[in-house]
């Protein structure tokens, strides 16, 4: 099988230098390719081309030599043997880039840091983090700064229910790779019939899929990302692992996807997989 292609954000920062540590850290279950890239933004660049030239080459001599020192670094202090490249692009937005890079290369998992923000910073401006899950077709993970690699013991599994089968055929073999154990769980306000019905379709998913270490619970709760963070307490949760959906604008501009709220909390790093995902497989 092909080795898989994983593509680290970097813009240089500690909490940049934190996911590529804890991207390489994984490369102990993994045989991968990593891409450590850097977006050089060029907003507020001179207009003149003779000064937008010279700039875009120093940029990029910069970035060219930070990167090679911050492979030297990661990978001496992850001891890690993982192949792992360099890469810089120019761009004014970063998600857009980052998604037209990632088909372009056939990346099955990107990596970047992701920090918590302000409560007005989450309704009007976004993040780079929330941004890049929103428009990139590939799963992400996102790391908080505080975040060690601990081989995903017990990844928790947050879903909707609405669609199972694929979630199942993109989380398992993941959960393969590391061993963990899958803590499924779904928040309702209450559980009526359909509930109920839905909760045994989706067991006999579950034991076709043929993976002993996975579990459902519905937990009644209307906090979604309140019930969702306390059971990542309760079972010790290494990973959270979400689907997302297109959002609207409505949805954008007030932050109402749950992913994105878990996204901002950053308690443990959140593995968010599109409606049509990649799947990770070795």
């Amino acid at each position: 099988m092909a080795a898989l292609k994983i593509l680290i954000l970097t813009d240089f920062s500690e909490l940049s230098k934190v996911a590529i540590n804890y991207g390489l850290r994984m490369a102990g279950k993994l045989e991968a390719e990593y891409t450590i890239l850097n977006v050089v933004r060029l907003d507020g660049v001179p207009k003149s081309h003779l000064k937008l030239k010279q700039i875009e080459r120093s940029l990029f001599a910069i970035a060219e030599e930070e990167g090679e020192k911050l492979i030297e670094e990661s990978i001496k202090q992850t001891k890690s043997k993982a192949n792992v490249s360099f890469k810089a692009i120019k761009a004014h937005n970063v998600a857009d880039t980052v998604s037209r890079y990632a088909k372009a290369n056939k990346i099955n998992l990107i990596i970047m840091g992701s920090r918590g923000a302000s409560r007005l910073k989450k309704a009007v401006l976004g993040g780079t983090s929330v941004s890049v899950i929103d428009v990139c077709s590939e799963p992400v993970l996102a790391i908080p700064e505080k975040a060690e690699f601990t081989n995903f013991k017990n990844v928790v599994y947050a879903s909707d229910l609405k669609d199972v089968q694929k979630e199942l055929d993109a989380i398992i073999p993941f959960a393969r790779i590391f061993g963990s154990t899958v803590h499924m769980v779904h928040v309702v306000e209450a559980i009526d019939k359909s509930v109920d019905a839905k909760r045994e379709e989706v067991k006999v998913m579950v034991q076709k899929a043929d993976y002993a270490k996975i579990s459902l619970e519905i937990v009644i709760d209307d906090d979604v990302p309140a019930a969702i963070d306390k059971y990542i307490k309760d079972k010790k949760g290494d990973l959270l692992t979400t689907f997302t959906h297109e959002l609207n604008l409505f949805e954008k501009i007030f932050a109402r996807s749950v992913t994105r709220k878990l996204a901002y909390q950053g308690i443990i790093p959140l593995l968010a997989f599109t409606r049509q995902p990649v799947k990770l497989t070795k």
